[in-house]
């Protein structure tokens, strides 16, 4: 008798399960479908955003200023890398030409980035985009024209990203970029533009010392300042021109350094050859107050901060004169 209401049971049991399963696989179907179509949207939704490929973390900190919702990479992200001897790989140049929109610096500096780029009109540039020429002349006087009434023209240097000019342009050139492409994305060229209004400001207000570059880094902040650019006419011209400075050109600066002409000294510790250290040494040496100016921001450090830090340190090493 219970061996017969057992079985009964059982069978019972197995019919409700049996008429499950099917139920079981239509909420189990729904929940994948579900999935797939979550993952497929956010995907969609991943490649239709912007994708923005700069030169060098400068350049990318200022577009991420600009449009903080964008994809945006740099090539150069590291302080340790000297810019000027880079040379990109296969899957930098392929970031390149995925890229919705590239930002340079321009004027040969980084044109190993956008010289198989012809008339490419994804390109955002601060210079004109020329190749990259160590022989081209530079105007060792452009520095020192009119400081009095602050009409200062414009130097032939390729690290433009320290002209608050230049920066606010090219901020104001992605915004416009971004909003053709994406009419719906967040842009605000703004957070950029005032910063820079700001520096400029800074600027016009370094007073009138006297000062030498190991290498010529900061002529765009000198340019529209009252800073009179002292360093000898042959090492600058050499330096310009990334050579090497003769021996006669290394005496010129030492003696500039050890006669008390020189006021502050700026130096630049991310492309730093022997000879320029030494002139650091004798500097410090002599007490002349040092500057440091890199050519790309330190680990994590944002580029807008690292120019604000520039100009306020060359202030303070004026101040001390």
């Amino acid at each position: 008798m219970l061996t017969a209401v057992f079985i009964k049971h059982l069978m019972s049991i197995m019919k409700k399960l049996l008429w499950s399963l099917p139920l079981l696989s239509l909420i189990l179907a729904g929940c994948s479908t579900a999935s797939t179509t979550a993952s497929t949207t956010a995907a969609d939704s991943a490649d239709d955003s912007l994708k923005v490929v700069t030169s060098t973390k400068v350049w990318a900190d200022v577009a991420q200023a600009v449009a903080p919702e964008l994809d945006i990479e740099a090539i150069i992200t590291g302080g340790d890398t000297d810019p000027h001897s880079f040379e990109p790989s296969a899957a930098d140049m392929a970031k390149v030409s995925e890229a919705d929109i590239i930002i340079v610096g321009g004027g040969g500096y980084d044109s190993w980035l956008y010289d198989s780029l012809d008339d490419d009109d994804r390109i955002i540039h601060a210079l004109e985009l020329s190749e990259h020429d160590h022989d081209h002349d530079h105007d060792a006087n452009a520095a020192d024209e009119d400081h009095e009434g602050h009409d200062h023209a414009d130097v032939d240097n390729e690290h433009v990203w320290y002209s608050a000019e230049h920066v606010a342009e090219v901020a104001d050139d992605f915004a416009e970029k971004v909003t053709e492409l994406d009419p719906e994305a967040q842009v605000d060229a703004a957070a950029v533009t005032a910063k820079m209004d700001e520096l400029h400001n800074k600027i016009h207000e370094l007073p009138a010392v006297n000062i030498v570059q190991t290498e010529p880094i900061a002529d765009h902040i000198l340019s529209h300042s009252d800073m009179v650019e002292s360093t000898p006419a042959g090492y600058r011209a050499t330096t310009l021109s990334e050579g090497e400075p003769t021996a006669a050109d290394v005496a010129a600066f030492q003696d500039a350094l050890n006669n008390g002409d020189i006021d502050v000294l700026v130096y630049n510790p991310q492309s730093a050859s022997t000879v320029a250290t030494r002139l650091k040494d004798v500097a410090e040496e002599k007490g002349i107050p040092v500057v440091e100016i890199y050519e790309t921001p330190q680990n994590n450090e944002n580029f807008l901060d690292a120019f604000t830090k520039a100009v306020d340190d060359l202030t303070s090493a004026a101040n001390q004169v």
